[in-house]
């Protein structure tokens, strides 16, 4: 009864923002993709759930953004004309190649059955990606942000709770397993909850930007060791490394430079004196090719088999989705692969395997085509990046945007979601909308 009930009360809450405030849905969603935990809220929907896939909040507000776009698109003249600049951009057209591939690659599927279900989440991504593009405005272009970096701080008494206490609320039968207590909050893999908490902090970089006001900005740094308490409760060494390779990004991309130094040396500081209260964590990160040889040779076993399979098909892979049928079928005689294992690979390697060189292209002409929207961009803007500066706010929207990519992207290869992860395709809507809003401007001041 208390299933049906929040079930209830979200499709109405959902129904009342599709109609009077459809923006607040692209920060609803940022929160939502951390609330994994949402899948136990809700009741089982039967033959629904099968065909939709696991009931969340993430996919109600996704399927939510889509249809309050849909409204605009039949109602507002100006809508449907900004859809069909959306589909002339580059990055829309790579994503849709992406996709046609996966399609076309059902003649020689290896699973035809998981490549159909690939395809259609996919194109329900794809759905999302143009309904935020489509949703948003000029005024609005801070609000993902927002809504990532406030989930993300939301998280933190649960964060301590967790780690204090020794208690997880949920997956605490699967994490247990560790030698380390690592905290996992609403998130299924700790792994992915670090990746959140990455993405909160490009957030916060953004959001001072355009903060002026000197205490509100001493407010946000403030929140930074929030944000870094967690990561370092999740044990996750990828995510460590991941937030390492962004922030070195962020020195090139964003135009806060000092904020960015700053915060390096912060982490630097914070980590010696951590590591003087707990050195198992340090041990951890030593012992981190010992224990891909011993406490995880399943992800040495899968990385074996993406590179066999790849070697085997290298032109077109085995089909959308079906790495882990040709694994099982074909590659499991390599090692005794533990049950589950199937699922922990990276995306490089899942790419190779699926769709072989052809899809490692297209990955590629996607990476080309988003730091084209960003060079665009900074063109348009006139801005020096190697300037000690805050100017330029329309750029460093667009260069939090690339950043959220490559969170998801780094993050990945040691945890397989990218093009399944909605805050991929949330960050190249932004980008899209972003540079055809500069070009529009720009067009009308030159009449």
């Amino acid at each position: 009864m208390i299933q049906w009930t929040v079930l209830l009360l979200t499709l109405l809450a959902l129904g009342i923002l599709i109609v009077k405030k459809p923006l607040w849905l692209i920060p609803l969603l940022g929160a939502a993709v951390a609330l994994e935990i949402s899948s136990t809220w809700y009741p089982d929907l039967g033959i629904l759930e099968k065909v939709l896939g696991e009931v969340s909040l993430t996919r109600f507000t996704s399927i939510s953004i889509v249809l309050a776009a849909c409204l605009r698109v039949f109602f507002e003249v100006e809508i449907r004309a900004r859809l069909i600049a959306f589909f002339k951009d580059p990055v829309t057209l790579i994503l849709l190649l992406y996709i046609a591939y996966g399609a076309l690659s059902l003649v020689y599927s290896a699973d035809m059955g998981n490549t159909v279900k690939e395809i259609l989440r996919l194109l329900v991504l794809f759905a999302v990606f143009l309904s935020i593009a489509l949703l948003l405005d000029q005024d609005s272009i801070l609000l993902p942000f927002h809504g990532i970096h406030l989930a993300a701080l939301a998280l933190l008494p649960l964060a301590l709770y967790e780690g204090i206490s020794g208690n997880l609320i949920w997956q605490g039968e699967n994490l247990l397993k560790e030698h380390t207590l690592r905290v996992n909050a609403t998130f299924v893999d700790p792994n992915i909850y670090a990746r959140f908490l990455i993405l909160g902090i490009v957030a916060n970089f953004v959001i001072q930007i355009f903060t002026h006001n000197r205490r509100i900005k001493l407010i946000y740094w403030a929140c930074l060791p929030l944000l870094l308490i967690q990561l370092l409760l999740t044990g996750s060494r990828g995510g460590i490394l991941t937030l390492g390779m962004v922030l070195v990004l962020a020195l090139f991309f964003l135009p806060n430079k000092k904020n960015t130094l700053y915060f390096l040396g912060a982490c630097a500081l914070g980590a010696v004196v951590l590591l003087l209260i707990r050195p198992e964590i340090w041990e951890r990160m030593l012992l981190f090719t010992q224990d891909l040889e011993v406490s995880s040779p399943q992800r040495l076993y899968l990385w074996q088999a993406g590179i066999a399979i790849f070697t085997d098909h290298p032109w077109l892979g085995t089909g959308l989705g079906s790495f882990q049928t040709v694994f099982l079928q074909d590659y499991i005689h390599l090692k005794n692969i533990p049950d589950g294992a199937t699922l922990s690979h990276t995306t490089i390697l899942t790419i190779a395997s699926e769709l072989g060189v052809l899809g490692l292209l297209v990955l590629t002409a996607l990476w080309v085509a988003i730091l084209g929207r960003l060079y665009t961009l900074y063109n348009l803007n006139r801005a020096h990046l190697s300037v000690f500066s805050e100017t330029n706010e329309k750029y460093s929207v667009a260069a939090g945007y690339f950043l959220w990519a490559m969170t998801v992207f780094i993050s990945s290869q040691g945890e397989g979601r990218f093009f399944e992860d909605p805050v991929l395709w949330l960050s190249c809507a932004g980008l899209v909308f972003l540079r055809l809003r500069q070009e529009s401007y720009r067009y009308s001041v030159s009449e």
